[in-house]
């Protein structure tokens, strides 16, 4: 899928501008690339459009950044609340299950933390 039609769909499920759409789904790509193991990130990458795929393989997790909450991320980058950080999630989420592999997918929530696995269901 390009990187257009993924901006759409988040935006088709969210209902976002097409900034926030774009930004929510760039923001999606860094927070699941950070918890991913080196080889399962260039796995997740190669999936992406181009236009992510830089993203994904230049976030490097930390001790900080591996245990930090994506919900508390996306708050706290974006200065919004709980609810309209969870939206984001979701649409985002939603959107990039349509670019990659079931299997991928299922490796990517394995090493996820618990509170964002259940927002990506």
């Amino acid at each position: 899928m390009r990187y257009r039609e993924l901006i759409k769909k988040v935006q088709d499920y969210s209902g976002f501008s097409d900034t926030e759409s774009e930004e929510a789904l760039q923001l999606m790509v860094e927070s699941v690339a950070v918890h991913l193991t080196e080889g399962e990130r260039k796995g997740f990458a190669n999936q992406l459009p181009t236009e992510l795929q830089d993203i994904a393989l230049t976030v490097l997790p930390t001790d900080i950044t591996a245990n930090e909450d994506i919900i508390q991320q996306f708050m706290d980058l974006q200065d919004i609340d709980e609810g309209h950080a969870k939206t984001q999630i979701k649409a985002a989420w939603q959107a990039l299950k349509q670019a990659i592999s079931g299997r991928e997918i299922e490796d990517i929530k394995a090493q996820m933390p618990g509170k964002a696995v259940a927002l990506m269901q």
